[in-house]
């Protein structure tokens, strides 16, 4: 008992403490007090601009919007530590320009052009769905080769950046292509029989027939499939006049990530089993003929 009140005593006294004070273990004492008492980081906030997409980013009401873009920029944003902000309904044209200026920092869905490269960082995450030719239901026409277009007068969206190819293939035959505003105008010219076929963005026509009931089983899609030799991606923009551009690598870094681990295709696959009703004529009103060496 007394030894241990010799070692209390020594342990108590102003040397001792002063000591202690002064050793590294002070300060590693100091170091982990403090920190509980820390703040914890916030997030930072990005501010994705959004129209309203059909089938892939939707607008409800006032409900958040809702589809497999938004389940895809959900998880990356979880996994490269940012907080999604969410427009309003925004017009395309409307999030372009602020892409451009910097008001806005995210956009998804989108085709490559040099106009979008020039204002951000296109960021490919999945092959586009090709183009695809309408015809009437009553034209009887089996058209499956590029070279069977030339003759006939088709129709193209304005400001819609279809595959180069494709267009280049437009431009050389000026006197029998026609562009209109929307798709909704060029399913008109083809009902009208004004034109022979419109060639427009899949999933968007199919909505712009849904949505209309005069255009329900009016045409059919032409068995010609647009696919050139270079692929082509749909891309998530990065705004380049955004501050919040240290977060390019870690995007592309997650993005990339996401496309080999298989999340982006079981995101998109959940939405490309749920297709509705497409309102089309599923045959040709007439078979291809029979070859005559067969």
């Amino acid at each position: 008992m007394e030894f241990q009140l010799k070692r209390l005593k020594t342990k108590s006294t102003p040397g001792f403490v002063s000591a202690w004070w002064q050793s590294p273990k002070w300060l590693l004492w100091l170091f982990f007090m403090a920190l509980p008492a820390q703040a914890e980081v916030p997030q930072p906030i990005v501010h994705w601009c959004l129209d309203h997409f059909p089938r892939f980013h939707e607008f409800h009401g006032r409900n958040k919007p809702a589809g497999p873009s938004v389940a895809l920029m959900e998880e990356l944003a979880r996994r490269a530590g940012f907080t999604l902000e969410y427009s309003l309904r925004t017009p395309l044209a409307r999030c372009l320009r602020q892409m451009e200026n910097g008001e806005s920092d995210l956009m998804i869905n989108l085709n490559a052009t040099p106009e979008r490269a020039a204002m951000m960082h296109l960021i490919p995450y999945n092959e586009t769905i090709p183009e695809t030719l309408y015809l009437r239901g009553d034209d009887t026409r089996f058209i499956d080769q590029l070279s069977q277009l030339t003759p006939l007068i088709l129709v193209t969206v304005r400001n819609y950046s279809y595959n180069p190819t494709l267009m280049a293939l437009m431009n050389d035959q000026t006197q029998h292509h026609i562009e209109v505003d929307s798709i909704a105008a060029g399913f008109e010219l083809l009902l009208k029989k004004r034109v022979d076929g419109l060639i427009v963005p899949t999933q968007s026509s199919l909505e712009v027939i849904r949505n209309q009931p005069q255009l329900h089983y009016q045409f059919r899609k032409a068995n010609l499939t647009f696919k050139f030799p270079t692929k082509r991606y749909i891309n998530i923009g990065l705004s380049k006049k955004s501050k919040h551009l240290y977060l390019k690598e870690k995007i592309e870094h997650t993005v990339a990530e996401m496309v080999a681990d298989g999340t982006v295709q079981r995101l998109y696959g959940v939405h490309q089993h749920l297709q509705e009703p497409t309102y089309l004529l599923t045959e040709p009103t007439r078979r291809r003929p029979p070859d005559s060496n067969g």
